[in-house]
């Protein structure tokens, strides 16, 4: 056992090995926020996606190995080029080739409505009913999303944890409708099924 593990670090070794945290995927999109701004783009924003505890290993186009250190981090920004949109892809190993795609209308339209996405917010998860037993079976999600828009020159910054949007416990939540049905949450659901698209497609490519 022990020369098994000897054997793997130094496989790891020698392919080359590193992690990384929250901070390093937040440093990289700060700085595309800002080269956006410097840009004078009126509209952009970012999606990031974490499950607590999630870690994830990559081989990377050199050849090394990359991991998250502790949770693996997805942050996608967003931002209008003329006619197109554009979407690029930050994560504990670095940054993706930006991805040019047609505006999306449903995302387009979402985007409008300023103030109902500054205005809405995601309720906690809360049982219709409470009782010693009302967690019995409940299988307990920690998978969050996080949104931060800038939207002619209002930053607006939003943030739920899926869970709160199930029904998934002894007794329904109360608050699904409610978060199920603002403009957040639907926008939330829209750029989910336009990254499935892209990533089935293979259209996400690391620029190192």
């Amino acid at each position: 056992m022990k020369k098994t593990i000897i054997l793997l670090v130094l496989m790891i070794s020698s392919l080359g090995f590193s992690q990384n945290d929250e901070a390093f995927v937040d440093a990289l999109v700060a700085q595309k926020m800002a080269e956006l701004e410097m840009q004078g783009n009126p509209e952009y924003f970012y999606r990031k996606d974490y499950c607590d505890g999630n870690i994830l290993m990559f081989t990377m186009p050199n050849g090394e190995l990359c991991t998250s250190k502790s949770t693996y981090y997805s942050v996608y920004v967003f931002w209008k080029d003329g006619k197109t949109m554009k979407i690029q892809k930050f994560d504990n190993c670095g940054s993706y080739k930006t991805i040019i795609v047609a505006p999306d209308k449903n995302i387009t339209k979402i985007l409008r409505e300023k103030q109902a996405l500054e205005e809405g917010e995601v309720k906690p998860y809360q049982g219709r009913k409470v009782d010693t037993n009302a967690f019995d079976n409940m299988t307990v999600q920690s998978c969050h999303k996080v949104f931060k828009f800038v939207l002619e020159g209002a930053v607006i910054e939003k943030s739920f944890n899926e869970f709160d949007l199930t029904n998934d416990s002894k007794y329904a939540n109360v608050n699904a409708n409610h978060n199920n049905a603002l403009p957040l949450v639907a926008l939330d659901a829209e750029v989910s099924k336009l990254l499935k698209s892209l990533e089935e497609r293979g259209r996400f490519f690391r620029e190192n």
